[in-house]
């Protein structure tokens, strides 16, 4: 998981993009980059760590000057955590100088990239993104043309920001499985992964990006907005998104996700009727809404029984086991006075690994709670993700391997609950649609054709 963003016709764009990329922190924390261009030339700065530790002012005002700018924060899905594969990504070819920001997983990957090797293609990465600059180099036309071209070869998901001198360009896969949206401020158009991005730097969200969309600003103006390829009768965005990744205050099919996850808290409460409490406990910070949408429905009693480090991140973004182990103890403290000798019902978003959970439970359990039911608001995850999430194989995934009762017992807990599918999609859907998620990991039914491994071998 990634995000991306890009601001045109403003003297500000770096700033604006850096301001952008902190709102979108959450979606990666191991790089993050600017490419800035409509001065003299188109410069990229990126590094690893925390947007705040690399963007200074000094950096955003003095390095990179410029009125159109593309920013990008990552973690590792498909290919090594490093430098090399920090992104944006800036290259000159017969077309110019262009860069790309992407948040997504392109499915043929490997594919595409034996093809240019066999014609002479040279690859500095290793992660998948690099093939696009590769089609985008090889491809003859216009700009719209170019964009077209490479993006009708490509699988899989991509949410893009495209920054060719002052001109920006959005795109989205025909199956939207990322989200992007289009907002405005001024006279100056902004593209982000989600729409709170767009409102803290003082822009409104206008409407989302359709998939299969291509949209090309230039001075403030959409110069062009197509389908590179026919529109799918079923839309495939990810659910997940809702339950964990994107921010309560962004908008996705018109609803905040803070309302879609108080829903989820509320099926969940149904779910369990009859079950007893003294109150009702989140897990910081996606489990909020959650346990407020329960303690709403079952008239329990709602209280903050953690005490979270905002300085540690979110341990599942991490790439390694170690990493997640120690973040998790770091990151949540157990308030004792509120939980010490109760029953609680303990909500979490969802159960990836089992081991961050475990953790939790522990604490808990030492410091003093009586009985515990955790409650999920998402149904088990037995399925790998090959569409931006870091789920790359079922060895990773407690509940692919182990049943409900099994988990209840690894757990130690009295009771656990997941949000049954059904529920979930009731409580993300518009208007009774509920034909628009994808729901692979829940389910193992995916939406496109996967290969064996989609990855890039790390070195």
């Amino acid at each position: 998981m990634c995000g991306i963003i890009g601001i045109e016709n403003n003297e500000n764009a770096s700033i604006l993009a850096s301001a952008g990329l902190i709102t979108l922190q959450h979606r990666g924390e191991e790089s993050a980059g600017i490419t800035i261009s409509g001065m003299k030339k188109m410069k990229t700065f990126k590094s690893m760590g925390l947007v705040s530790k690399i963007f200074n002012e000094k950096i955003l005002l003095n390095k990179l000057p410029g009125t159109a700018a593309i920013g990008h924060v990552r973690y590792t899905t498909s290919s090594k955590s490093s430098l090399i594969n920090a992104q944006p990504f800036q290259i000159n070819c017969i077309h110019g100088n262009i860069s790309v920001a992407h948040n997504g997983n392109i499915t043929n990957f490997l594919k595409i990239k034996k093809k240019l090797l066999r014609k002479g293609a040279i690859f500095n990465h290793t992660s998948d993104t690099e093939i696009l600059l590769h089609l985008i180099a090889m491809s003859k036309g216009d700009l719209a043309d170019v964009i077209m071209n490479s993006l009708r070869k490509l699988r899989g998901a991509f949410s893009l920001v495209i920054l060719k001198d002052k001109t920006l360009i959005g795109a989205r896969d025909e199956n939207g499985f990322r989200p992007l949206v289009l907002g405005k401020m001024g006279n100056s158009y902004i593209i982000a992964s989600e729409s709170a991005a767009v409102e803290v730097i003082g822009g409104k969200y206008i409407r989302d990006i359709k998939p299969a969309e291509i949209i090309i600003i230039e001075d403030g103006q959409i110069k062009k907005s197509f389908l590179y390829k026919a529109v799918r009768k079923k839309q495939n965005t990810c659910i997940f998104e809702q339950v964990y990744f994107s921010r309560p205050d962004s908008i996705m099919f018109s609803k905040t996700v803070k309302e879609v996850r108080v829903k989820m808290g509320e099926y969940l409460a149904q779910q369990m009727n009859g079950v007893k409490a003294d109150v009702v406990i989140p897990v910081p910070d996606t489990g909020y809404f959650a346990a407020l949408g329960f303690s709403k429905q079952s008239n329990m009693v709602f209280e903050n029984g953690f005490v979270r480090n905002h300085y540690v991140g979110r341990s599942f973004i991490k790439p390694s086991q170690c990493l997640r182990d120690l973040t998790a103890k770091l990151k949540l403290r157990p308030i004792k006075e509120v939980i010490k000798g109760k029953k609680i019902v303990l909500v979490d978003d969802s159960i990836v690994r089992g081991t961050t959970s475990k953790k939790i439970i522990d604490m808990l359990k030492n410091s003093g709670v009586r009985k515990i039911h955790f409650a999920l608001s998402c149904p088990p995850i037995i399925s790998s993700c090959y569409y931006g999430i870091d789920t790359p194989s079922k060895e990773h995934l407690i509940a692919a391997k182990y049943s409900v009762d099994d988990i209840k017992k690894y757990l130690d807990v009295d009771g656990l609950t997941f949000l049954n599918l059904d529920n979930l999609i009731k409580s993300c859907c518009i208007n009774g649609e509920s034909n628009v998620f994808c729901t692979a990991c829940f389910t193992g039914k995916y939406p496109t054709k996967v290969l064996k491994d989609t990855r890039e071998e790390s070195y």
